[in-house]
């Protein structure tokens, strides 16, 4: 007894983050590039987001704000760093599962992106260290434009 068309399944899950299956073997080393880079980002976001979680003064020293001021900031520190600890933890997940990739990276894109702004707005009125803000901020927007860029590439090969 055949089943309806409509309760067969198909060979490939739709949800797989993977290329199309006539592009299998044409994108061969860009499939590994990509996943490649995503473990990376999300290894980055792990180790970044538990470095500043267990020295969140230091963390906002960085910034090159006063030890009194860092001190009394170490809470909103902690905040972030967890959110950027889970946020890694989601890409490794995505990354491991071949699925949910793009949505991930392109959450963890917006919050860099975010991120680089309120830093840049910081350092523009001088409530951090103009030079080490400028460079945190252009560091958040560095990894806001590599998760786009994977995002993109991994939409590209989806066919």
């Amino acid at each position: 007894m055949a089943l309806p068309a409509a309760v067969k399944r198909s060979a490939r899950p739709i949800d797989v983050d993977g290329p199309a299956p006539g592009k299998v073997a044409s994108e061969g080393g860009k499939s590994q590039r990509a996943h490649s880079l995503t473990v990376l980002l999300g290894v980055g976001r792990v180790a970044l987001g538990s470095a500043f979680l267990a020295f969140p003064v230091a963390s906002v020293r960085l910034l090159g704000v006063d030890s009194a001021s860092a001190a009394r900031m170490a809470w909103l520190a902690r905040m972030a760093a967890a959110r950027d600890a889970a946020l890694g933890l989601g890409v490794l997940g995505a990354a491991a599962t071949h699925r949910g990739r793009v949505p991930a990276l392109v959450a963890t894109a917006l919050v860099d992106a975010t991120d680089a702004a309120v830093v840049a707005v910081a350092a523009r009125e001088k409530r951090v260290d103009r030079v080490r803000g400028y460079a945190m901020a252009g560091g958040a927007a560095a990894a806001a434009l590599a998760g786009l860029a994977v995002a993109g590439d991994l939409l590209r090969r989806r066919g």
